[in-house]
């Protein structure tokens, strides 16, 4: 089972996405394959008691990877400077945060744990979008590179 955390600082935008993706996920093919839950950037690591019933605790044993709004990438790169980040880190493009379906955040997260099995460092880009704010698909990057070979 793949486990997705939808994250970002205060959680409105991410956790009304997440529960949107949820809905998707329960009538899509991926509904017994994948995970996805809402979790605050700093719950990962333990800063954070938000969504948690009050109890901190470091959420990165509960899922594979971390999908993370477009303002998240600066505190992403702190965060892995100091250390704090143990799972692949992505930061979805803007584009793509507003417009996102369950199967792009399925590949997406896919291709990302692929980058981070073949020693990419966090948080995670890809090869061509070295920043998330400056990508302008709004679909995953495996749906846009096969568009661009069209």
């Amino acid at each position: 089972m793949l486990r997705i955390a939808i994250c970002c600082g205060g959680g409105f935008s991410s956790s009304t996405m997440a529960a949107h993706l949820n809905k998707q996920l329960e009538e899509s093919e991926f509904k017994d394959k994948v995970f996805l839950e809402f979790i605050p950037f700093s719950g990962l690591w333990g800063e954070s008691a938000a969504f948690s019933n009050g109890q901190i605790k470091e959420r990165q044993d509960e899922v594979d990877v971390a999908l993370c709004c477009p303002h998240l990438e600066f505190p992403a790169k702190d965060a892995t400077k100091q250390g704090k980040l143990r799972i692949p880190v992505f930061i979805l493009p803007m584009r793509l945060y507003g417009q996102i379906d369950i199967a792009n955040v399925v590949e997406e997260a896919e291709d990302v744990l692929e980058l981070w099995n073949n020693g990419v460092q966090n948080p995670i880009v890809f090869p061509d979008e070295p920043r998330s704010m400056t990508a302008t698909r709004n679909v995953s990057h495996r749906r846009w590179l096969a568009q661009q070979k069209k």
